[in-house]
């Protein structure tokens, strides 16, 4: 409740300088890729609020958001960020914003091109091995288990080339992957792998994800994706930097409500 009083008050504020705004929802749950959370190892699915506002209103919407020292599940993101196909625009549910002062629509990628599609696919995988370097163990198991399902969509895409929006994990449980054990896939999907067999597994998929010349070409689209390639421990944090950059055309600290950002 705290947490909505805090979402409150920082919208007033941007009601009364009169900046223009769209509440958007992203994630697993506003995708709709609901799961009854019945795998042995599962965990809750996650939902964010974006935020978003015109290139020009950055530097006044930050005045707002000074205020804000402390955790805040609210996101920040320019509007310039929609001509790019992250999964942060992918995961927007734009039928059902919480409001759309910038008559917001949903984003058509056909057009682009398959080494920019490849590269914010990548991302993830980049941002979330980047955090394992500086996680706590409890931490550890949702993070390879995001790496696995990532490595699983990377290695759906190139067999599906022409791929331009996001990939549910419902498309990877009824299609299959060539040379990829069926019934791993399932048990991934499903959360059920314990934690040593899903390290093995994940640390397989990905090292067999960088494999394909396609998506080590690609990666050289971002500079994120680029570091992750060239040694991912030693960029870890500067890779995560840029993908706040790339996916939300601000900077972390901009971007994240949280103490010390």
């Amino acid at each position: 409740m705290s947490e909505l009083i805090e979402i409150e008050g920082f919208i007033t504020c941007l009601t009364n300088a009169r900046i223009p705004y769209t509440l958007a929802l992203t994630g697993s749950t506003a995708r709709g890729e609901l799961r009854n959370n019945s795998g042995r190892y599962d965990y809750d699915s996650d939902t964010d609020i974006l935020c978003i506002i015109e290139p020009d209103s950055i530097s006044a919407t930050l005045s707002c958001k000074k205020n804000y020292t402390h955790s805040i599940p609210l996101i920040l993101m320019s509007a310039c960020a929609l001509s790019h196909p992250s999964n942060a625009v992918l995961s927007i549910a734009f039928d059902s914003l919480i409001t759309n002062d910038l008559s917001l629509s949903k984003p058509d990628f056909t057009n682009t091109s398959t080494a920019e599609f490849i590269a914010y696919q990548l991302q993830p995988l980049a941002y979330y091995t980047s955090q394992l370097k500086y996680s706590k163990p409890e931490t550890q198991r949702r993070l390879y288990s995001k790496i696995a399902i990532t490595c699983l969509k990377l290695l759906y895409l190139t067999q599906h080339p022409n791929k331009r929006s996001f990939i549910y994990e419902q498309e990877l449980k009824l299609q299959g992957l060539t040379n990829i054990d069926e019934m791993l896939v399932q048990k991934i999907l499903n959360r059920d792998l314990p934690d040593t067999e899903l390290r093995d597994a994940t640390e397989r998929l990905e090292h067999q994800v960088t494999q394909f010349a396609s998506i080590i070409a690609a990666a050289d689209f971002l500079e994120s994706t680029r570091l992750y390639i060239l040694d991912k421990d030693n960029y870890s944090k500067r890779i995560i930097e840029s993908i706040f950059l790339e996916n939300n055309k601000l900077k972390r600290s901009d971007t994240l409500f949280i103490e010390a950002a």
